[in-house]
């Protein structure tokens, strides 16, 4: 059962609740990790975080940036959202698969001015319990956001790019959170990065410690002792980073909600690898 008391957080049987409704939305966050034919929630619409981003190479200070509001408009249209539609939206379950691309959708569609999206906690294992299920196919079942012409948010004050990041390196008033695997804080290449290891003085936060083994995020309490006992100082600001801004993303959301003053590096590691010295 659901443990962390959230607004933007709800249990899988909240689908039933709301399964008629007309002005529900449901997001299947797992995007291009989706096989054909693999199990989805009958209603939902698969959004992957590249069709919300901006585009570019792997380690370019592009890939990862938010869009234009306009763009987020001209997105929430084509997915049928209104201002006073309701989110649902799910990802893989954690700590096992997933990257937290379902906090990602949250922390973009924040940014564009759209609060009413809420997690549904233990990802797809508990909404495929439901029962309610299709198969799917990526050519009816995946939004279609060719047509939108990408333009860089141009007022993120949520996120950091690298050149404020590099500035900020080694101040005593800053904390940098590594929420990739230990094993890639610690040395190892998974995602092609052009270098191994952290940013100097990052605190490894891994993004799938912050749930239980049975998919749920952990509790309130749980967690503030979690953060804690990682050194993490509510008066310093925190900012976030992954491999390229999504798993950094679920943690800044978390973080965000106990009252921490986050900012998310959004093209992460995959280019601080190509411009900063690690450790």
């Amino acid at each position: 059962m659901t443990n962390f008391d959230f607004k933007k957080l709800v249990d899988a049987d909240y689908l039933l609740k709301t399964r008629d409704n007309d002005n529900v939305v449901i997001i299947d966050a797992r995007g291009g990790m989706l096989e054909e034919g693999s199990l989805m929630y009958d209603k939902a619409t698969v959004v992957d975080w590249t069709d919300i981003s901006l585009l570019g190479e792997f380690g370019g200070e592009e890939l990862g940036k938010l869009l234009s509001k306009d763009n987020y408009r001209e997105i929430f249209n084509i997915l049928g959202m209104k201002e006073d539609t309701e989110v649902l939206v799910y990802g893989f379950t954690m700590p096992n698969q997933g990257f937290g691309d379902e906090a990602r959708v949250v922390y973009t569609f924040n940014y564009a001015g759209f609060d009413n999206v809420k997690i549904i906690d233990g990802g797809f294992d508990k909404v495929e319990q439901l029962g309610l299920n299709k198969n799917y196919n990526p050519e009816n079942d995946r939004i279609n956001v060719s047509n939108v012409v990408r333009e860089e948010a141009q007022d993120n004050k949520k996120a950091i790019f690298t050149d404020e990041l590099l500035s900020l390196v080694n101040s005593a008033d800053v904390q940098i959170i590594d929420t990739r695997l230990e094993a890639e804080y610690n040395g190892r290449v998974i995602y092609g990065e052009n270098k191994a290891g952290h940013i100097p003085g990052a605190i490894s936060v891994p993004f799938n410690s912050l749930v239980e083994e049975d998919g749920f995020i952990k509790s309130r309490e749980a967690l503030e002792e979690y953060f804690v006992s990682k050194g993490l100082d509510k008066n310093k600001l925190q900012i976030t980073y992954c491999t390229t801004g999504v798993r950094a993303s679920y943690v800044a959301v978390i973080l965000e909600e106990l009252g921490y003053k986050v900012r998310n590096y959004e093209p992460s590691f995959a280019r601080y690898a190509n411009v900063g010295e690690v450790e």
